[in-house]
């Protein structure tokens, strides 16, 4: 039956290339290629037990819908995961991700922009890549969205004013359930200014209120005030960015972050460290890809300070052969038995293209932390898979800025959120 699945989900995934890979500006489009994968997981934490098994994964197209006009365009996009278990079927899960994104140029000063992010998954240590937030199997539902007005003082200088709000909720075992169900919101004012060609600064003030689902399990609500100034300095193969800020709640932090990119031929290189409140931060994770709706929640309550140091590799070895390598240190302060809690995500993945449309690949990945709340089990998990990629259409979007300075695109270093596209 398992078997069944994967076969049909491959034939709709090539009918569905038939009907709607169109080169077109406007319509329906497949923007990621069909993955069908399989390896071994081992050590992975679920909310009762810890498990070893062999896992199928079956990645469709991502199915993007696109309409613009000269002032407004519109995305919606949708990306499905299975996740198939050879001995623990009941563990088999359907993972979602959909995307929704619209900017308005009214004038030629003034834009409006809005997105809303869902994220639904069984197997959130993975989807998340967040070295701080290593969950145990279990369904996760995230609903970030938010609202932004920009408005160009001149040709160098842009006010923006954004809302945020993010709905998360977790499955966790006792005595931590309902831990990280919660409701999110924040205002942010920023103003950026370009100071020359290649470098530019912004300063921003952020109002974050964090109210749980659950006072008697997660606390009482939570507000935290944070302003901050990021320098970003920028050429085709250097990208430097330093940011200070300050954060206060309940209790009050000096925030940091300095992180460089530099090109060697077609490797990208990138090493980083960050010392933050939370996730609700101008200068994001560093090795964190950031959503269409901006990188807002993920579960983490605002009242503890995180420090994370990652490098990280992608690019071209050769005209057939890439890399994509990525590794997270993170360190969260003590426990409440005054254990120094100290955590790792390290990532490779190696792809050689037969064609180009066929890709062939290996992963390996490692997922470790000494003390978890969230589980009852040390996390101490890896994962060995390979498989193949079709690129069944090609996206209907050029090369943008990124691709043209020779990144990958959404694994440079995060955007500040509220910043011009």
């Amino acid at each position: 039956m398992r078997c069944g699945l994967i076969v049909a989900v491959v034939v709709l995934a090539f009918s569905s290339a038939a009907i709607w890979g169109q080169d077109h500006p406007n319509g329906f489009y497949l923007t990621s290629p069909l993955s069908v994968s399989s390896g071994y997981d081992d050590h992975f934490n679920t909310t009762s037990a810890q498990l070893d098994d062999f896992v199928t994964l079956v990645n469709l197209p991502t199915l993007s819908w696109m309409k613009s006009t000269h002032d407004t365009t519109f995305t919606v996009d949708y990306r499905p995961e299975f996740e198939i278990f050879s001995r623990y079927s009941n563990l088999d899960a359907w993972n979602n991700v959909a995307d929704l994104h619209v900017n308005h140029q009214i004038s030629g000063r003034l834009n409006v922009e809005a997105g809303d992010s869902f994220l639904s998954t069984m197997d959130p240590a993975r989807e998340l890549e967040n070295s701080l937030l290593l969950l145990p199997r279990g369904r996760f539902n995230q609903n970030s969205a938010y609202a932004s007005l920009g408005y160009r003082l001149n040709e160098k200088t842009k006010v923006i004013f954004r809302f945020d709000n993010a709905f998360t909720t977790a499955t966790l075992p006792e005595p931590v359930a309902g831990r990280l169900d919660q409701l999110s919101n924040a205002g942010t004012v920023t103003l950026n200014r370009t100071l020359t060609r290649r470098q530019k600064l912004s300063g921003s003030y952020s109002f974050l209120h964090v109210h749980p689902l659950d006072q008697s399990v997660a606390g009482s609500p939570t507000n935290v005030n944070q302003a901050g100034l990021t320098y970003t300095y920028e050429n085709p193969s250097l990208v430097l960015r330093l940011a200070s800020g300050v954060a206060v709640g309940n209790q009050s932090a000096f925030t940091g972050a300095a992180a460089v990119e530099k090109r060697f031929g077609g490797l990208w290189l990138s090493a980083g460290y960050q010392r933050y409140l939370s996730f609700f931060e101008n200068f994001g994770a560093v090795s964190v890809p950031e959503a269409p709706a901006g990188s807002f929640a993920q579960g983490i309550t605002p009242s503890s300070v995180y420090q994370v140091a990652s490098l990280r590799a992608w690019g071209q070895l050769t005209r057939r052969v890439a890399i994509k390598a990525a590794l997270q240190r993170a360190m969260s302060g003590v426990n409440a038995q005054e254990i120094s809690v100290r955590s790792l995500i390290a990532q490779v993945r190696t792809d050689y293209k037969l064609t180009d449309r066929v890709t062939l690949f290996v992963r390996v990945e490692r997922y470790e932390q000494n003390s978890n709340e969230f589980s009852p089990f040390p996390y101490s998990r890896n994962r060995y898979f390979a498989g193949v990629e079709f690129a069944l259409s090609r996206s209907p979007q050029s090369e943008n800025t990124s691709h043209r300075r020779g990144k990958a695109p959404q694994e440079s270093i995060d955007v500040l959120p509220s910043e011009e596209q």
